[in-house]
């Protein structure tokens, strides 16, 4: 389960490996926390830690998802962008894009979780190979081939590189950003496209600056930088598009706090045929868990629970309860509905620390 970091306590046990502001290892799975641990993940500027919850880790069902060491690896060689003075490797670019295409279509899935190695000083980065590997995803659901899949991973991965020519203090200002410097934001698909179109890569073809140039038009007209609408965006742009918005939105940033995933899931579900068109959306969000297990929930029978599996049905998952540990299916109990989320605040009295027992301790908690 996510928890900020503001709301981490010793004791505590991480539950996926968390990376640095260079992509180095900073915690693995199954650290107790310390105070100096802690001390630590905030001068990384860590955003959020996943820790063990109330159910035990080998409870859950766990999909089988992407390496974390190819996403690492993606991470290091869109850094290599800064390392090597905006100077980026198309070539290693696309061999790494071929192998997250690869894991994709060997029934690889999306992690429940993408944003975990990424802090404020990585955002863009990381952003970066998350949109790419959820973009594929959807792709693969619309039986694109191979082919396709790498001029998609390539338009996707390559889609904020302009960002590196906004100023800092516009691109990570913790406050709402004035007319005018949102104008200067809306320049940044002009500034990845105009950097790579100079490439005359090989490795990058057309329609991949296609992506990079169109990722924020919009299906209505309404976005930017040309207001493009309907047929005159094709299918990868949408693709990145949609990817795009949906990680930007379920990921915290130092102006605000993310959004939880069902509630993303249901903004998307209601832009079809406005934002992006309806087949696009349709098989985005099947690649997407509104509620992914280790996600702490109330019921409308004011029970909490966790998520430990997904269903066919998405806002129907398994679930057990926190007080009584009984496993309830919710496609079965259909009187029984999710009615929320819940809040960090309240999901910290269920997660266990050293000195807590693991399942205990639950029965007079007043929520």
């Amino acid at each position: 389960m996510k928890i900020p970091v503001d709301f981490l306590t010793p004791g505590m046990r991480v539950q996926k490996p968390l990376f640095g502001r260079r992509g180095e290892l900073l915690l693995n799975r199954g650290v107790t926390l310390s105070d100096s641990l802690i001390t630590l993940l905030k001068k990384n500027n860590i955003l959020t830690v996943d820790v063990e919850g109330p159910v035990p880790f080998d409870e859950y069902q766990i999909k089988d998802t992407i390496s974390e060491k190819l996403r690492q690896a993606a991470l290091n060689t869109l850094m290599d962008w800064i390392k090597n003075k905006h100077v980026l490797n198309l070539k290693r670019v696309y061999d790494v894009v071929k192998s997250l295409v690869e894991e994709i279509l060997s029934d690889k899935e999306v992690s429940d979780n993408l944003t975990n190695l990424c802090s404020t000083d990585l955002y863009t980065f990381a952003h970066s190979v998350d949109v790419c590997i959820l973009s594929v995803m959807a792709g693969k659901k619309l039986g694109f081939n191979k082919k396709k899949l790498y001029t998609l991973g390539m338009g996707s991965i390559l889609h904020d590189v302009g960002k590196l020519d906004i100023p800092p203090e516009i691109l990570n200002k913790p406050a709402r950003l004035s007319p005018e410097e949102y104008e200067i934001i809306k320049k940044h698909p002009i500034y990845s496209y105009e950097k790579l179109r100079k490439r005359e890569d090989e490795n990058l073809n057309p329609y991949s600056l296609n992506i990079v140039l169109n990722h924020h038009e919009r299906f209505d007209g309404s976005g930017y930088p040309r207001r493009l609408k309907k047929d005159e965006i094709y299918e990868l742009d949408y693709l990145c598009a949609i990817a795009d918005v949906f990680n930007a939105m379920t990921t915290d940033r130092v102006y605000r706090k993310a959004l939880p995933v069902h509630e993303v899931y249901e903004m998307l579900e209601g832009s079809c045929d406005t934002l992006f068109p309806y087949d696009i959306t349709k098989a985005f969000l099947s690649c997407i868990d509104p509620f992914p297990p280790g996600t702490l929930v109330m019921l409308s029978t004011e029970e909490p629970a966790m998520v430990i599996a997904s269903s066919k049905l998405p806002f129907r998952p398994r679930v057990k309860l926190l007080r009584s540990l009984e496993d309830i299916d919710l496609t079965k109990e259909l009187k029984i509905t999710i009615r929320r989320q819940l809040t960090p605040e309240e999901a910290l009295n269920f997660v266990p620390t050293f000195e807590r027992s693991r399942f205990y301790n639950l029965i007079n908690l007043n929520l």
